[in-house]
């Protein structure tokens, strides 16, 4: 009885040490209708703003198709204001940013986007709005 009871309270420990050690790992950073995408920022130093060492990990809800890919965040202007990630595949760009318009102040809704680079500009493939998993 002593040693089951051991057995389980081991068990309870372990696994809530294993999941301490690797909180960011079981959950995405967003989570929209048919994506859910994990973002690895370990490689970037805590509080820059820029950093271009971002691993994407999507997976597709419909049919499971994961995509990991190396990206940047994505600044803009003089001062480098932070407007999201981005990453590219070949001539796919898959940007990841807040959304825009009214009632996203807190920034808790993000779009991902997709597009193609061609010859006469970018074409958006995907757009879905989600929420940033806290």
């Amino acid at each position: 009885q002593i040693m089951k009871k051991l057995i389980a309270l081991s068990l309870v420990c372990f696994s809530l040490h294993v999941m301490a050690q690797t909180p960011s790992a079981n959950k995405p950073f967003f989570d929209s209708k048919s994506y859910q995408v994990y973002l690895d920022t370990s490689k970037c130093v805590e509080g820059d703003v820029e950093c271009d060492g971002i691993i994407y990990h999507s997976i597709n809800k419909k049919n499971h198709h994961e995509l990991t890919i190396k990206g940047s965040t994505l600044n803009i202007g003089p001062s480098h204001d932070f407007r999201g990630y981005i990453f590219r595949n070949g001539d796919y760009s898959y940007v990841l940013s807040p959304a825009a318009g009214a009632g996203n102040d807190d920034n808790h809704v993000w779009t991902l986007q997709v597009s193609q680079h061609q010859a006469q500009g970018d074409k958006v493939l995907f757009s879905e709005n989600g929420n940033v998993v806290e």
